[in-house]
């Protein structure tokens, strides 16, 4: 008598389907890191390296070697808008305000009105942050959602507004940091306007742009410090 060998069922293979990585926590600063070092190479140390030039190596008065320089970040929003198809509100903005600024300057005949014009800019910034305090939802809530939509996606901005909705804590903590970079932006307009029309115009896209760096380095240091403390980071 033989013996039949028991037949093997048959296996299919199912495929395998890997989840879209998403990014993690130190690829996500990593990106802002360069974000924040392309933003300050663009828009603070090329625009005073080309004044500098200017003024001492090709003999430009202040106004036209203000105009030039001033006009770095202005091509790089251009840019941006025709490369990526996209409109960078803030870049627009600040491209309204060079033009304005420009053409003020040149009517008076005063290059220290470009400067101050990025007073103006982070002043009226401050000051709607402020604002949104007296309204639902701060500025602070709509940029951490935005964040977390970039980094984790509609669930991630799912979960910050849950937060908002059941975690009193969180909303007192939201508020205080709306409040404290609106007086903080506020101040460095009032500071950045005082240095444009107080200091000889020679040493003013300096002196301005060190004052920059050193508000930006402040603010993002105690910014980074008390939301990863308490838990806002999106």
């Amino acid at each position: 008598m033989s013996v039949q060998p028991n037949p093997q069922p048959a296996t299919t293979t199912e495929p395998q389907v890997t989840a879209p990585a998403t990014p993690t926590g130190n690829s996500a600063n990593a990106n802002l890191r360069r974000y924040l070092a392309t933003q300050l190479l663009i828009d603070v140390i090329a625009p005073a390296a080309v004044f500098y030039v200017l003024l001492n190596a090709f003999n430009l008065s202040a106004l036209p070697a203000s105009l030039i320089s001033s006009a770095i970040p202005a091509i790089r929003t251009v840019v941006h808008v025709v490369t990526k198809r996209t409109v960078d509100v803030l870049g627009l903005v600040m491209l309204t305000l060079f033009v304005v600024g420009g053409a003020v300057s040149v009517i008076e005949g005063n290059p220290r009105i470009l400067y101050a014009k990025d007073g103006w800019l982070t002043g009226l910034f401050g000051a709607w942050i402020l604002v949104s305090l007296l309204m639902r939802r701060p500025f602070m809530l709509a940029a951490g959602r935005a964040i977390a939509t970039v980094k984790i996606g509609d669930e991630g901005a799912a979960q910050w507004e849950a937060r908002w909705e059941q975690e009193p804590r969180f909303r007192r903590d939201i508020r205080f940091v709306s409040l404290i970079v609106g007086a903080v932006l506020i101040a460095d307009a009032v500071v950045r306007v005082i240095i444009a029309y107080a200091l000889p115009i020679g040493t003013v896209p300096l002196a301005t742009n060190v004052q920059y760096v050193v508000m930006l380095g402040c603010l993002l240091t105690w910014f980074f410090w008390y939301t990863n403390k308490h838990g806002l980071r999106a």
